[in-house]
């Protein structure tokens, strides 16, 4: 699973929670629009006397502000339940080193990583429990695929163990190239296109 199934397999566990939400929004929009087309019958009646004229004007713009209040308050809960479901999947991410693909998740992480800054010598960070995951066997077994597709000498060194969630970091030697594949990290970068494919799903 790579770092988009990662967001988007979360997004999908909040998209009930998310609908609900948005059900009752719509629901209130609805009472704002039929409050709105009472209260402009009353006036309407009030006012028929001084001219049909005057009736109808009062009417539509009772009407039309009703809609603009109600698109207001629409958007401000589309807005509420994209928050609510981003915070949905801020506390999944935390979950997600405690789910059983979670080492296969991990390792394609540390590949993206070294691929991203082009192999060679490199530091290896790790969380304190992704450590223990990651033993020496596994280590070699990926410096030698990474040297494999790389065509190019890997080495990996575990470094200090870093107070992020899960993922990792992967730094060259000559700290000249960064990779930052934590899963916060990760999330970081994708949520604009998380906060789209939310949009996209529920509105």
């Amino acid at each position: 699973m790579g770092a988009e199934k990662i967001t988007s397999k979360i997004v999908e566990d909040a998209n009930k929670n998310a609908e609900k939400i948005l059900a009752e929004a719509l629901n209130e929009k609805e009472a704002i629009l039929n409050e709105a087309k009472e209260e402009a019958s009353k006036k309407e009646q009030a006012i028929a006397k001084k001219g049909e004229k005057d009736a109808e004007m009062t009417k539509n713009r009772i009407l039309a502000e009703a809609r603009l209040s109600a698109k207001k308050k629409l958007l401000e809960e589309r807005e509420k339940t994209i928050q609510l479901t981003l915070e949905k999947l801020e506390e999944d991410l935390v979950k997600l080193p405690q789910k059983e693909d979670y080492k296969d998740i991990l390792l394609k992480l540390i590949i993206s990583g070294v691929y991203s800054v082009g192999g060679g010598e490199l530091e290896l960070l790790l969380n304190k429990k992704d450590f223990e995951l990651i033993d020496d066997s596994t280590l070699w077994a990926l410096e030698k695929e990474m040297e494999d597709r790389l065509k190019k000498v890997t080495v990996l060194k575990k470094g200090e163990a870093k107070s992020i969630i899960g993922g990792c970091i992967i730094k060259t030697a000559d700290q000249t190239k960064v990779s930052d594949n934590s899963l916060e990290a990760t999330f970081e970068r994708n949520l604009d296109s998380v906060r789209a494919k939310i949009a996209e799903m529920l509105f």
